[in-house]
């Protein structure tokens, strides 16, 4: 009776630790799947807000008069930035090319050679629009398809925004306001 005793307990003791293993192993399996789905998600959104921070950041960077323009490059837009360091005239082309956002720092005047960019990160394509009000859209489509925009309001484009009153009456172009109904 001793040895059928121990022999059931042995049995109930294997069947709680299988049912422990298979838990953990179960619970193996979901925390991988959790934590691959996680790293897809973060990867997505890393590809979808790094192309336009980077660019919008680049941008105003060079936000002075006359150093951001756009223009075609072996049939895609390329933004252009200007500027000037001892005394030497550089411009920075920044477009899409083999799939990737591109970069490349020339000498004023010079020829671009596509194959020598720096490649930034994966991006299908990139599509600017600068209006004259001096508005900068950069819309970017991801490798996986993911579209972003950005909107920048570029300082250096369109009309003069950050005058002070003081200055506008030296030239005699601010009107006094008037408000009804009282004093303001």
């Amino acid at each position: 009776m001793r040895h059928k005793r121990l022999s059931f307990e042995l049995l109930l003791v294997l069947i709680v630790f299988s049912i422990f293993a298979v838990g953990a192993l179960f619970l193996c399996a979901v925390g991988a799947n959790t934590y691959r789905d996680t790293t897809a998600v973060m990867q997505q959104n890393y590809d979808y807000r790094t192309g336009v921070m980077y660019l919008a950041e680049k941008t105003r960077q060079s936000d002075v008069a006359g150093s951001i323009s756009i223009r075609q490059l072996d049939g895609v837009d390329a933004l252009v930035l200007v500027e000037q360091q001892t005394g030497r005239g550089y411009e920075t082309w920044i477009f899409v090319y083999n799939n990737n956002l591109c970069e490349q720092l020339i000498a004023s005047g010079a020829e671009v050679k596509l194959s020598l960019a720096q490649v930034i990160m994966p991006m299908e394509s990139m599509e600017l629009i600068l209006d004259r009000t001096g508005l900068l859209t950069i819309n970017l489509v991801t490798p996986d398809g993911l579209r972003s925009s950005i909107t920048l309001s570029l300082k250096s484009q369109g009309p003069p925004f950050n005058f002070t009153p003081a200055d506008a009456f030296s030239q005699g172009t601010v009107e006094q306001a008037s408000t009804e109904g009282g004093s303001a």
